[in-house]
């Protein structure tokens, strides 16, 4: 009975004290929603941009874009120049291995040319009679006139083949030739490109 009596004491000692509290709280959130009411009027409207303002950013915005458009131009000239650089460069390294190659094959043609040269200058003593005589005193034969004329057809048609090479091989070197001047020429003008490409690029493109 005493417990149920102190929890009825507590109870109605707690709803007297919200009683007491809850028009003090309301008048504080009431007092904090008046001050903020009262701050939001006080404050002053956010000014809206004039005509005149607008265009004058809008004319920044432009300068700013025709800035960076320019900017990038001379970054892409910049880069051509080197893109140039290295296009003659190659031009260049390919023009020299071509010179290279030709000189090769005009060395294959002395080496051939020397060697059927020697042949040739073999064949030119043995075509003369006495000596195709000589060639075929130890051999016995029936025919030896024949033997004679077959050795001699034998000898010229050789001659002959000899002979179409060797022209070949000079028309050849006479080409080659000429294609080793026109490279060397064009590695001239080459250099020459290349040197107004650097100095046009500056000191760091080397």
């Amino acid at each position: 009975m005493q417990n149920n009596g102190c929890r009825s004491a507590i109870s109605t000692a707690g709803a007297y004290k919200f009683l007491v509290l809850a028009p003090l709280v309301w008048g504080v959130i009431q007092g904090s929603t008046a001050i903020a009411q009262q701050r939001v009027k006080n404050e002053p409207a956010p000014a809206q941009a004039s005509p005149n303002d607008e265009i004058d950013q809008l004319r920044k915005l432009v300068r700013q874009l025709n800035a960076e458009v320019a900017k990038l131009r001379a970054e892409n000239a910049r880069l051509e120049k080197y893109r140039q650089i290295d296009y003659l460069r190659d031009l260049l390294v390919k023009e020299e291995q071509r010179i290279e190659t030709l000189q090769k094959e005009l060395l294959d043609i002395g080496t051939r040319e020397a060697a059927l040269q020697k042949r040739l200058d073999e064949i030119e003593p043995q075509l003369r009679p006495d000596r195709i005589q000589q060639s075929l005193a130890g051999v016995g034969s029936m025919r030896p006139e024949q033997e004679r004329e077959s050795l001699e057809t034998q000898l010229a048609n050789e001659k002959r083949r000899i002979q179409t090479q060797l022209d070949q091989l000079r028309q050849n070197r006479s080409r080659i030739i000429a294609a080793i001047s026109t490279a060397e020429a064009s590695i001239g003008t080459i250099r020459q490109r290349l040197r107004e490409a650097v100095r046009a690029a500056g000191p760091n493109a080397n």
